[in-house]
Protein backbone atom coordinates (compact mmCIF):
# COMPACT_ATOMS: atom_id res chain seq x y z
CA UNK A 1 0.00 0.00 0.00
CA UNK A 2 1.20 3.50 -0.58
CA UNK A 3 2.32 5.43 2.39
CA UNK A 4 -0.46 8.33 4.25
CA UNK A 5 1.33 11.33 4.39
CA UNK A 6 -2.19 12.97 5.34
CA UNK A 7 -2.42 12.99 9.48
CA UNK A 8 -5.73 13.73 9.16
CA UNK A 9 -6.74 10.81 7.28
CA UNK A 10 -7.18 6.98 8.29
CA UNK A 11 -5.17 4.50 6.31
CA UNK A 12 -8.40 2.84 4.99
CA UNK A 13 -10.17 6.43 4.12
CA UNK A 14 -6.34 7.40 2.05
CA UNK A 15 -6.42 3.62 0.35
CA UNK A 16 -9.90 4.44 -0.41
CA UNK A 17 -8.74 7.59 -2.49
CA UNK A 18 -5.85 6.52 -3.62
CA UNK A 19 -7.77 3.59 -5.38
CA UNK A 20 -10.83 5.38 -6.13
CA UNK A 21 -11.96 5.44 -9.86
CA UNK A 22 -10.61 9.01 -10.71
CA UNK A 23 -13.00 10.96 -13.49
CA UNK A 24 -11.04 12.78 -15.88
CA UNK A 25 -11.95 16.05 -17.59
CA UNK A 26 -14.15 16.80 -20.73
CA UNK A 27 -11.85 19.48 -21.56
CA UNK A 28 -8.84 16.89 -21.50
CA UNK A 29 -8.92 16.55 -24.77
CA UNK A 30 -7.55 14.29 -27.84
CA UNK A 31 -3.70 13.91 -26.11
CA UNK A 32 -6.10 12.30 -22.61
CA UNK A 33 -3.12 13.53 -20.19
CA UNK A 34 -5.01 15.42 -17.52
CA UNK A 35 -5.51 15.64 -13.93
CA UNK A 36 -8.27 13.21 -12.14
CA UNK A 37 -10.61 13.84 -9.21
CA UNK A 38 -12.38 11.29 -7.19
CA UNK A 39 -14.24 11.82 -3.36
CA UNK A 40 -14.60 9.73 -0.28
CA UNK A 41 -15.13 10.48 2.83
CA UNK A 42 -15.64 14.50 3.20
CA UNK A 43 -12.44 14.45 0.89
CA UNK A 44 -11.46 15.25 -2.62
CA UNK A 45 -8.49 13.25 -4.14
CA UNK A 46 -6.60 14.61 -7.35
CA UNK A 47 -4.39 12.15 -9.88
CA UNK A 48 -1.49 12.97 -12.40
CA UNK A 49 -2.93 10.07 -15.41
CA UNK A 50 0.03 10.76 -17.12
CA UNK A 51 1.96 8.86 -14.96
CA UNK A 52 2.21 5.09 -13.92
CA UNK A 53 0.07 3.65 -11.94
CA UNK A 54 2.19 2.98 -8.89
CA UNK A 55 3.60 6.52 -9.66
CA UNK A 56 0.19 8.37 -9.61
CA UNK A 57 -1.10 6.57 -6.83
CA UNK A 58 2.03 7.55 -4.42
CA UNK A 59 1.67 11.33 -5.67
CA UNK A 60 -2.19 11.19 -4.94
CA UNK A 61 -3.25 14.69 -3.75
CA UNK A 62 -6.12 14.72 -0.44
CA UNK A 63 -7.96 17.98 -0.36
CA UNK A 64 -10.99 19.06 2.10
CA UNK A 65 -14.09 20.44 -0.18
CA UNK A 66 -13.30 23.93 1.68
CA UNK A 67 -9.68 23.82 0.39
CA UNK A 68 -10.72 23.16 -3.37
CA UNK A 69 -13.47 25.61 -2.93
CA UNK A 70 -11.13 28.42 -2.01
CA UNK A 71 -8.37 27.44 -5.08
CA UNK A 72 -11.71 27.58 -7.33
CA UNK A 73 -12.62 30.79 -6.10
CA UNK A 74 -9.25 32.16 -6.67
CA UNK A 75 -8.94 30.35 -10.39
CA UNK A 76 -12.05 31.89 -10.96
CA UNK A 77 -11.04 35.46 -10.41
CA UNK A 78 -7.94 35.22 -12.06
CA UNK A 79 -5.62 34.73 -9.62
CA UNK A 80 -3.86 32.41 -11.28
CA UNK A 81 -3.67 33.13 -14.91
CA UNK A 82 -0.06 34.35 -14.99
CA UNK A 83 0.51 30.75 -15.07
CA UNK A 84 -1.06 29.49 -17.91
CA UNK A 85 0.72 29.88 -21.11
Amino acid sequence: MTHNPYQQLTDELYAQLVHAPHAKPLASGASGSCITVASAGGFISFQDDKLPTEERRARTQVYTPEELAAFVADAKAGHYDQYLA
